[in-house]
């Protein structure tokens, strides 16, 4: 005997193969509004009836967006510090990537780690020596890069493809520095400067940046300065200061809407706008932390 719910669900899958589409919207939005339970069903239902792979898919796609919405809010509620900003990171990729492993790109971001303690680092090393071995042991030894040829391609903005392919944007690259930075004890941070994105070694006198973009090239603040200038907005030393963590993943998420919008991905456009909201409608934009 079945229970209600399953009951249900069945009744509904022999209408999701009715050939008037306003139907079929309406019951794609009621196994969406079942969430989780239903999708056992719906892979059987497809599996057995072939036809019915794309509202399957379509309804699948939508149900995993829905638990990635409340995820993600919860974890706006809670994230105040920086290094926050590494699980905020890898939930946005969840929206193209819903099966995204994201302990296994974690685990990769400590083996980059280890091998950077294992071959080039010592726990004595000054911040600002350990920051220069890190930039060439990122982006000379294991190969980070700018991705100048396709700056627009979407992947150059979630973090476990650029891991993968060794290839971003500069605020990707420069949270691949910090993350791995942060595994090592090093003091920096992410600094959302108009116009580019750059990393910040925190305690050094004069400060210290880090262009991830270009190679992991160390400026200093008169070279950011001269960037902000030339870019014809007046220098306020403000620009150069850590960015809080709502901010930065606002900006991650404003650089794949401007994407979606150019590519004219309706569907993604209208996610990436779910989540900004969400940032929007959190209840500080302080980032309290050291």
């Amino acid at each position: 005997m079945h229970s209600p719910s399953e009951t249900k669900i069945q009744a509904l899958l022999r209408l999701l193969s009715d050939p008037d589409e306003q139907v079929a919207q309406t019951i794609q939005q009621e196994f969406v509004r079942i969430g989780l339970s239903a999708l056992p069903f719906l892979e059987k239902a497809s599996a057995e009836d072939i036809a019915l792979e794309p509202r399957v898919a379509f309804i699948k796609d939508e149900i995993r967006f829905e638990q990635l919405k409340e995820e993600f809010s919860t974890f706006v509620a809670h994230c105040s510090r920086q290094i926050d900003w590494e699980h905020g990171a890898f939930l946005i990729a969840k929206v193209a990537y819903p099966d995204v492993d994201i302990p296994h790109y974690e685990a990769c971001l400590d083996r980059l780690a280890q091998e950077f303690r294992t071959k080039w680092h010592s726990e004595d090393s000054p911040p600002g020596k350990a920051s220069r071995l890190l930039s060439t042991f990122l982006f000379k030894d294991k190969g980070f890069s700018g991705n100048r040829i396709h700056y627009n391609d979407p992947d150059n903005s979630y973090l476990h493809r650029v891991i993968e392919s060794r290839q971003g944007i500069p605020i990707s690259l420069s949270a691949i520095y910090v993350f791995v930075g942060n595994r090592l004890g090093l003091p920096l941070a992410g600094v959302g400067m108009p116009g580019h994105f750059l990393v910040k070694i925190e305690g050094e006198t004069p400060p210290q940046f880090v262009d991830c973009f270009n190679g992991g090239a160390f400026l200093s603040e008169q070279d950011c300065e001269q960037f902000i200038t030339a870019s014809g907005l007046d220098y306020d030393p403000q620009f150069l200061e850590k960015s809080p963590t709502r901010l930065i993943l606002a900006r991650m998420l404003r650089n794949l809407l401007s994407n979606y919008e150019r590519e004219q991905q309706n569907s993604m456009t209208e996610r990436i706008q779910t989540l900004l909201q969400v940032l929007e409608n959190s209840s500080t934009d302080d980032d309290p932390s050291p």
